[in-house]
């Protein structure tokens, strides 16, 4: 096995995923869980969205995969989205496709274990354009960038140039995508309700890191190697993951902006 896989897969887990584990709070705070009951058709209606997403990989592996990366280019430019244009659409696309344009054999092989060798060349065409894309976007926005702001896009730039697609990944998703939209809930929550949140994102994580540890336990057998396996199930958990997050948040900040306007 090979560990320095696992840690990232490990790291993933623990520092990344905590973050959409709050996403039941979220959910509380704009109304859509008042009782336990509307708690339990919550949870359920995520569920089923994220087995949905599932399904949809493995019965259509090219067509999910191009949606993930168009999802996740708009869910990552979030991070941005108050500072630039375009809805920070410039800054997620560029931060998710400099992989496929720094290391594109690597990334080919990677896609090919996701998409169970059918067409990973498409896939990687297609985050390539992202890339591409998101550059000349924030080259149009570059008056709106800061000192702060192309600092963290040469940093981002140096890491994809350096290290392997995955570390990348972890190196954003964990140190930056993840604590700022733990610190953005965070800030918007009181003492007592930061206690539950905490609590709620420690139960969610765990319930998570041990349905996926049942998995792997099931598709092990499915693959030659656990390092094989990994792959496949680490990225297509973050996707049936991050579509109903996304989901749920881009419905908080139409429900926000109806509320001020």
């Amino acid at each position: 096995m090979d560990l320095s896989l696992l840690l990232a897969v490990a790291l993933i887990a623990l520092v990344g995923l905590p973050h959409g584990a709050l996403d039941p709070v979220v959910a509380h705070r704009h109304g859509l869980i008042t009782d336990i009951p509307s708690g339990v058709r919550f949870t359920l209606a995520y569920l089923l969205l994220a087995a949905a997403v599932v399904v949809v990989w493995i019965r259509l592996p090219l067509f999910a995969l191009g949606a993930f990366l168009l999802i996740s280019a708009i869910h990552f430019g979030r991070d941005w989205q108050r500072k630039t244009g375009f809805g920070g659409f410039g800054y997620g696309a560029a931060i998710l496709g400099l992989p496929g344009l720094a290391h594109p054999a690597e990334v080919t092989q990677i896609f090919s274990l996701l998409l169970f060798d059918a067409a990973p060349a498409a896939a990687l065409s297609l985050l390539q354009g992202l890339g591409a894309a998101g550059l000349l976007l924030l080259c149009l926005d570059y008056s709106r960038l800061n000192r702060g702001m192309l600092a963290e896009l040469l940093l981002l730039t140096a890491a994809a140039a350096l290290l392997p697609p995955l570390w990348y990944f972890v190196l954003y998703f964990c140190a930056l995508h993840s604590p700022r939209h733990l610190r953005d809930e965070f800030r918007r929550l009181s003492g007592q309700q930061r206690f539950y949140a905490a609590l709620t994102m420690l139960v969610t994580t765990l319930a998570a890191l041990l349905i996926v540890a049942a998995s792997g336990i099931h598709l092990k057998q499915f693959y030659e190697s656990v390092n094989v396996m990994l792959y496949p199930l680490v990225f297509i958990g973050l996707a049936a993951l991050t579509v109903p997050h996304m989901c749920l948040l881009e419905w908080a900040d139409r429900r926000s902006n109806r509320e001020t306007q």
